[in-house]
């Protein structure tokens, strides 16, 4: 179960992300990200009067760090996988959490002398930052520039129909890591009945993760296991989509279209599909990377740095947003693909706090530092 509200373990102060995540820096996000949190668990409980959602929804976006003793830090993401290093022209963050991601640096770099993160920073300046991203995304390696933040991007689609009877709807949960399956487990709270799929060769790489936190956001889901490399295990994947009133994915699309999966198709016959990606367009990415073209950016501007906001936010913001999308369009009468990425989500966040000035974050610090500010962040920034 999620930490509620009132939970003795939640002794943060009244000064968001800061204290949500631990001090680190000490520095606040320039961000109003709790209270975008906030609404958006505030409207699925709208639209779900009797779930017994974590409120407020801001507590969700320090959850791991809480669970895990994690703290900021500064430059290097809060669980260590992730840093913001110089290249030629720019800053970029690279993720690298499995053994696959190091053993692909020598062809990141064209160097096989490129084998960890020293010789890494030490080989980025000799490269520009077009150079590197083009081969990271030829690689699969989660790697982000540090950039201004982009556009908002496309609204997030939710048909407006006759609304459905409020039976339970069955969730297929074919995602993996944090987004995703915290998605699926708020759905969960709302009275849904969710299964989670996952392939026998290649599992959710959480389980090998902190279980205490794989544990929280997947209790109560129904596990079911196939080899997806087979015909009978796709046979079993195409049997659970089709039992599902919603489906969410973290799958690349060539994965889906590997396993033969249309989500247009799945749309077509009634069914919510909400494809979770790391980029908008379809490359990988982790909840701090992901977050790299935005908020590491404004950390910058406002505080000298591009210093990381929390831990792996966008990742708890995507799967707060996903499971608002997915809810909203299964009452609204199914038959919709919703397509969520974690910098996209964090990009829409941003371009709706209309007040991002370095004057604005100042008075948020003092008061932060007085233990005067209220609580989560100043003013109310409404769910995309």
């Amino acid at each position: 179960m999620h930490i509620p509200a009132d939970h003795p373990a939640l002794s943060w102060r009244r000064a968001g992300l800061m204290a949500l995540t631990g001090a680190g820096t000490g520095l606040m996000c320039p961000v109003a990200l709790g209270a975008a949190a906030d609404a958006a668990l505030r409207a699925l409980q709208d639209l779900a009067p009797g779930a017994r959602l974590p409120q407020p929804g801001a507590a969700l976006l320090g959850e791991r760090a809480r669970l895990m003793g994690l703290r900021r830090g500064g430059l290097v993401s809060a669980n260590g996988t992730c840093r913001v290093l110089r290249a030629r022209d720019g800053a970029l963050a690279v993720s690298l959490s499995r053994a696959e991601d190091f053993a692909a640096l020598p062809a990141l770099c064209e160097d096989d002398a490129v084998t960890g993160w020293d010789s890494l920073a030490a080989a980025l300046p000799g490269r520009s930052v077009a150079e590197v991203l083009a081969q990271a995304r030829l690689l699969g390696l989660p790697v982000s520039p540090v950039a201004a933040p982009p556009g908002a991007g496309a609204a997030v689609p939710v048909p407006v129909g006759a609304p459905r009877a409020r039976r339970a709807p069955r969730v297929l949960d074919l995602t993996a890591l944090w987004a995703g399956p915290l998605a699926a487990s708020l759905l969960g709270m709302c009275g849904a009945l969710v299964v989670k799929l996952e392939d026998a060769a290649r599992p959710d790489g959480a389980r090998f993760g902190h279980a205490g936190f794989y544990a929280l956001l997947n209790q109560g889901k129904q596990v079911v296991t196939a080899a997806f490399g087979t015909a009978a295990g796709r046979a079993v994947v195409h049997r659970e989509i089709a039992a599902a009133d919603i489906v969410l994915t973290s799958c690349r699309p060539r994965a889906l279209a590997q396993l033969g999966i249309d989500p247009d198709a799945e749309a077509a016959r009634g069914a919510v599909f909400v494809c979770i990606t790391g980029h908008p367009d379809g490359t990988a990415a982790f909840g701090d990377d992901a977050a790299a073209a935005g908020l590491n950016a404004l950390m910058h501007a406002h505080w000298g740095a591009p210093y990381f906001a929390g831990d792996a936010i966008a990742d708890p913001l995507t799967g707060m947003q996903a499971a608002l999308s997915a809810w909203s369009a299964w009452l609204a009468g199914g038959g919709a693909r919703i397509d969520l990425s974690l910098s996209g989500c964090v990009a829409r966040h941003i371009a709706a706090d209309r007040d991002v000035s370095p004057a604005r974050t100042r008075a948020w610090q003092a008061m932060a530092a007085a233990d005067t500010a209220p609580l989560y962040e100043l003013r109310a920034v409404p769910a995309c």
